[in-house]
């Protein structure tokens, strides 16, 4: 691991220390009632979960900021004096909303649970309003599974 990934992940699990205590997120797994002698295995997500979130947040950044750039210099274009006004303003609201998504991302995929015995599956996701999810497999009647090219 080089020495900016330790720094990146030393700021992030701060951020994420702090978040967690702010927002009272559990850091265990929730908890299914098991018989005794059965089998209760708790995981998160995949890494192609969080690869495929930041993907999306890349596309997406890629397009909002560019779209901003092109606003600031059709502004910058039409008055210079304006443009120059703006360009801490158009500089924040490019750069700023891209770092809280990119945090979000990560306390979305840090904060999903899942919890699996033979009989249930129970799903926690969320850090300001925290969901919980239980499916029993005795109630499914119906299942369509849609992946598009991203997914896959």
């Amino acid at each position: 691991m080089s020495r900016r990934e330790k720094t990146t992940e030393w700021a992030y699990r701060g951020i994420w220390g702090v978040l967690t205590k702010w927002f009272r997120v559990p850091p265990e797994p929730p908890a299914l009632p098991v018989a005794p002698g059965e089998h209760l295995q708790s995981f998160r997500p995949s890494e192609g979960f969080l690869r495929y979130l930041k993907f999306r947040f890349w596309v997406l950044l890629f397009v909002v900021d560019i779209a901003l750039l092109i606003a600031w210099l059709g502004i910058t274009a039409a008055s210079f004096l304006i443009g120059l006004w703006l360009a801490p303003l158009a500089l924040a609201v490019m750069v700023l909303p891209d770092i809280v998504a990119y945090v979000a991302i990560h306390l979305r995929y840090d904060t999903t649970w899942y919890v699996l015995t033979h009989r249930s599956l129970r799903i926690r996701c969320g850090i300001w309003v925290i969901q919980e999810t239980t499916i029993t497999f005795e109630n499914i009647q119906n299942i369509s599974v849609e992946s598009g090219p991203l997914e896959r």
